[in-house]
């Protein structure tokens, strides 16, 4: 019995030695590494040659890289792709760091069909799942992948239809702290306390510059840690008075455009609030280093306004690793059935979705183009452009980007009623 209990002891010790030696053998992130360890390297697209201009008469031997909704405007709206080489990418060094520093520990929840209740548990900063393996777990890498602690934002709005082009444009600023809590480049680091102590995630202040009726409308809102709606308040110059809202309700279209809410940056909702399935894990053409030049001045250089369907933007494709998700929606009454995100497996950013209407039918797809960071040792990758099109109704919206900056070191006290007046003005 003696020898039978060492035995048994032997066996307990082996296993646990087993397990810790896992977690502490995990393999260390580094830039060098990032692409094959956090997500995984893109494969060659047979026959593509980079430089070689896509449109709807020769895409068909691509047709595997390409997303069924794009395969849907080459043909029907004559959009084209310009074809580049693959490159590589990686976050900051600091939240390299993070991510070696924080990975193990951290747990999600089955929450079913709950949509408020939180699902991952022992989160503190960094990528969160290193080669996920479920949709969940890509979810979760998107929701806190690498997009710098803070930044700026300045852009146009377009409203487009396909068959009279532009009704009319706007011209907005957005500063936002898009890591309140999980920092990783900006101290204070992990949280900021102000925020942590309130439970704030993300503090957003954007305001219209243009037209001159429209100047000055603003809204100061914050996200929570906890998976419910954002909270703030609008600012109405011609009333000189603010006045409290619930922002972002799931289902919500932005400023009366194509763009819900969520559909914003590709996705702004929890991850919480969505059942998530992986499908797979492709090789597909994506405007990651779109080429796409910020500035009004290069506005007109980048969408073809004048030519029907008066949305296609010129812009660099390349070979990149994608995770293929679809989630649908915990709410009876969200307006999409599902979703098909395609997320960059190096950045876990997605460069394009497909929403479903409530009948399974294609409705709108969401495109962002990305640009080169100015240093990847320290900075996120820039926006180029964002483009919303509701295929129902042949109608899109715009964003070309004519300013964009991160990390900038913006102070909590920044994101204030008095201040939102003075920004408005």
């Amino acid at each position: 019995m003696r020898n039978l209990n060492r035995l048994v002891l032997g066996a307990a010790i082996v296993l646990l030695v087993g397990l810790f030696a896992g977690v502490a053998g995990a393999q260390t992130l580094t830039k060098e590494n990032w692409t094959e360890t956090a997500g995984f390297k893109p494969g060659e697209i047979p026959g593509l040659r980079p430089g070689l201009i896509l449109d709807g008469t020769n895409y068909q031997p691509f047709k595997e890289a390409l997303a069924p909704a794009i395969q849907l405007l080459m043909e029907k709206y004559k959009m084209r792709i310009w074809t580049a080489p693959y490159q590589r990418i990686h976050p900051s060094l600091t939240y390299i760091e993070a991510t070696n520093k924080y990975r193990a520990g951290i747990k999600l929840t089955d929450t079913g069909n709950e949509s408020r209740k939180r699902g991952i548990e022992g989160y503190v900063a960094g990528l969160p799942f290193p080669n996920p393996q479920t949709g969940l777990e890509v979810a979760y890498n998107y929701h806190y992948s690498y997009q710098g602690d803070d930044g700026g934002f300045h852009y146009g709005v377009y409203w487009i239809s396909a068959k009279s082009g532009v009704e009319r444009s706007e011209e907005w600023r957005w500063l936002y702290i898009n890591r309140a809590q999980n920092r990783t480049d900006l101290d204070p680091r992990p949280h900021i306390p102000e925020f942590e102590q309130k439970g704030i995630a993300y503090a957003s202040m954007t305001w219209a510059v243009e037209p001159y009726d429209k100047a000055g409308f603003g809204a100061l809102y914050y996200r929570y840690v906890e998976p419910k709606d954002q909270e703030g308040w609008i600012y109405i110059p011609t009333m000189r008075r603010t006045m409290k809202a619930t922002f972002g309700t799931r289902g919500d279209a932005w400023n009366s455009t194509d763009m819900l809410y969520e559909d914003v940056r590709g996705y702004m909702g929890y991850p919480e609030w969505m059942h998530w399935k992986l499908i797979g894990k492709k090789t597909m053409l994506a405007p990651m280093h779109s080429g796409v030049r910020s500035g009004k001045q290069f506005r007109d250089q980048t969408f073809d306004f004048k030519t029907p369907p008066h949305w296609n933007f010129r812009s660099k494709w390349e070979p990149r690793p994608v995770y293929v998700v679809e989630a649908t929606p915990k709410f009876r009454d969200y307006p999409y059935s599902r979703m098909v995100f395609y997320f960059d497996a190096e950045t876990y950013l997605i460069p394009y979705k497909e929403a479903y209407d409530k009948k399974g039918k294609l409705w709108k797809i969401v495109i962002n183009a990305y640009n080169d960071s100015p240093n990847m040792d320290t900075s996120p990758l820039t926006i180029g452009t964002s483009l919303t099109i509701d295929l129902q109704a042949e109608h899109a919206t715009a964003f070309p980007s004519y300013n964009f900056t991160a990390n900038t070191g913006l102070e909590p006290d920044k994101f204030t009623l008095t201040n939102l007046k003075k920004m408005a003005k």
